[in-house]
């Protein structure tokens, strides 16, 4: 894999910093009046994993150079992945070194209005003068959507005096290009962008508590490991849950209203979907209302949702937890119908598992025609 053709073009209030990974042509663009980095550090940060995922050499360009602290902390970062998920070989890196220096003071975070940014964005406040919103990270987003959404952000941190960096990126189609799934990609997509921006401090906001850590592609193992002479990656919040993020971000009334948490909405919160969902039950705990959400659904629809994953089954843990607390017995229980509904569906999966050799699993599969040799590339090897 070879990264190539390096270019910058300026269009009207627009710079766009593209170069050729192979056949892949990936580009971030960013307001003309921001300074960019000119190394190929951005996109040896997005090149990796997918060069990882087939086992090939990845060769920089000699017209372009890397940080030799990137590049040596790699190594570890490939270790690291490759115990996680072995499909994720290890492999050389060919790339002339220099050392990266920073392009402007200050300090950014990553800022989605979300639960996690949002935490961030409150701890960091006195430090931060940058954040950065991007366009379609989770998912695709239309031009008019997006800018409904940044004039909403922009307003919300401009009150506290900071600056928004909007950026556009093909990144999460790269990944896919490579059949990666994103929850593998999106850190290396986050570092890429803060190593092509170039503040001296970048704060990546956690997921998870240090508690409850999982593979996934931005942890506090890895994200650090992005950092470069100038730019030191941080990833930012793991000391406190997700249900303790959002007791916090109650106590100031200009975040809760501007917190967007929403699935499948960059504009309004649903109040249906499990991120709406698992947002909408903490508040309701604490007995905290806000515009920014509708209603909670009626409990008798709370118990039939079904928890669709170990990660989903972390926030209705953290939710039950709280009801626990907080004295709301009709929610604790719908919530605790909810857990053990799951409990049971991964018993009889462990009983398949252990028991039938997944006999069960690998003729489900085969009648959707759902196989693990189809499925994106992640964190960890599929379960057959």
């Amino acid at each position: 894999m070879r990264i190539q053709h390096w270019e910058i073009t300026d269009r009207q209030d627009v710079r766009e910093v593209s170069a050729d990974i192979d056949d892949f042509r990936l580009w971030y663009r960013l307001p003309r009046s921001f300074a960019v980095s000119g190394s190929a550090d951005p996109f040896l940060a997005a090149a990796l994993l997918p060069a990882m995922a087939k086992g090939e050499r990845l060769e920089v360009d000699p017209s372009l150079s890397v940080s030799p602290r990137l590049l040596k902390n790699l190594a570890l970062f490939q270790d690291i992945h490759h115990s996680w998920n072995p499909e994720l070989k290890i492999v050389p890196i060919d790339a002339v070194t220099e050392p990266a220096r920073a392009l402007r003071e200050g300090a950014m975070s990553f800022f989605s209005g979300g639960v996690d940014s949002m935490f961030t964005f409150l701890k960091r406040r006195e430090e931060l003068t940058h954040v950065v919103y991007i366009q379609g990270f989770d998912f695709r987003v239309d031009d008019a959507s997006f800018r409904t959404a940044l004039d909403r952000n922009t307003s919300f941190v401009r009150n506290f005096g900071k600056t928004v960096i909007p950026v556009g990126t093909n990144a999460n189609a790269f990944g896919y290009h490579h059949n990666l799934s994103i929850l593998l990609t999106q850190g290396s997509a986050l570092a890429s962008i803060a190593l092509l921006i170039g503040l001296p401090r970048a704060y990546v906001s956690s997921a998870y508590s240090y508690s409850q850590l999982v593979p996934l592609g931005s942890h506090p193992l890895t994200d650090p490991l992005w950092s470069t002479e100038g730019v030191e990656i941080i990833h930012e919040g793991a000391e406190v849950r997700r249900v303790d993020k959002v007791v916090q971000i109650a106590r100031t009334p200009s975040a809760l209203a501007n917190l967007l948490v929403c699935a499948h909405e960059v504009v309004h919160n649903c109040g249906r979907c499990e991120k709406c969902l698992r947002t909408m039950v903490p508040l309701r705990l604490i007995g905290v209302s806000t515009p920014a959400f509708p209603p909670l659904p009626p409990l008798r629809e709370i118990k039939k949702i079904r928890i669709a994953n170990e990660i989903e089954m972390i926030f209705f843990q953290e939710n039950y937890d709280l009801a626990l607390r907080t004295g709301d017995p009709a929610l604790r229980d719908a919530l605790g119908s909810c857990l053990r509904r799951h409990e049971r569906t991964r018993f009889f999966k462990d009983v398949d598992r252990i028991l039938l050799g997944g006999l069960i699993k690998k003729t489900y599969r085969r009648f959707a025609k759902d196989s693990p040799a189809g499925r994106r590339i992640s964190m960890t090897p599929p379960q057959d």
